[in-house]
């Protein structure tokens, strides 16, 4: 699956990066810790929530976006509800945007004090149109499970491989039946 994000998405991803970039925290190691290469990986980030958020339109999944100021570390993404189970699940989403990605990152400090639900991973496509693909997901008890930890020179995270990750499909199959 590879997804064209409409263009007002495309807007939203960018208005949101250019309030926040000076809110942006410097320590990620991802990038130069300029403004502008801030508001480049909020966009890019943001982007590939916009990748989520046309999947969860497109299949009618019950859902709100993070409403955090731009000022402020938001504590997920997306809410998902299940209208059986009455529950609300906190959704994180992994936005790479190079080939050579190829592992789910959550930092260990984030699981103990931000935890999320479930993490879905989405490679985003930096050529216009900007488009992407889900490449799939995982919950937070995978993490734990599998306790691959690593710290190459940046803090500790957990890792997971993408033949770690479940198919998107399930994760919408089992949202779907619960919004029903």
């Amino acid at each position: 699956m590879n997804n064209i994000i409409p263009d007002y998405l495309v807007q939203e991803a960018l208005d949101y990066a250019k309030l926040s970039r000076g809110f942006t925290s410097n320590r990620h190691d991802f990038h130069e810790g300029t403004l502008a290469a801030k508001e480049r990986k909020m966009f890019e980030g943001k982007l590939g929530e916009k990748i989520i958020k046309q999947l969860f339109i497109e299949n009618q999944i019950i859902f709100q976006e993070d409403k955090t100021s731009y000022q402020e570390a938001d504590n997920y993404d997306f809410l998902v509800y299940g209208k059986k189970s009455g529950r609300e699940l906190k959704v994180d989403v992994k936005t790479r945007t190079e080939d050579f990605h190829s592992r789910t990152l959550e930092m260990v400090e984030q699981i103990q004090n931000k935890p999320k639900d479930i993490y879905i991973s989405v490679r985003l496509y930096k050529d216009k149109p900007y488009r992407g693909e889900v490449i799939g997901f995982v919950l937070i008890d995978d993490f734990i499970k599998v306790k691959r930890i690593e710290n190459h020179g940046y803090l500790d995270n957990y890792v997971l491989f993408d033949s770690e990750l479940k198919d998107i499909s399930v994760l919408l199959k089992h949202l779907k039946k619960n919004n029903e």
